[in-house]
């Protein structure tokens, strides 16, 4: 009878360690998606980060042929004219 319960009490210990372990778990993997979840959204503003600072290196570079080759430069104030239709 001693045995019996003693073997009872460790049925239960087991059983109630096996569900804890399968809750971690279950969080653990929820977790795992939220992170992947973030990690993508970053990849995304990574990609759009990197074609917006790809597009203003190329304006730049224009820029900067347009003022070696070209020899243009930004009009000041003085030289701005307005036509009005």
């Amino acid at each position: 009878m001693k045995l019996n319960l003693i073997l009872f009490v460790v049925l239960i210990i087991c059983a109630l360690t096996t569900v804890n372990f399968k809750h971690l778990t279950r969080n653990s993997f929820a977790e795992l998606d939220e992170e992947n979840k973030n990690t993508l959204d970053l990849k995304d503003q990574q990609t759009m980060l990197r074609i917006e600072e790809s597009s203003e290196s190329r304006i730049e570079i224009i820029e900067q042929i347009a003022k070696q080759k070209i020899n243009m430069y930004i009009p000041s104030k003085e030289e701005k004219k307005v036509i009005i239709r």
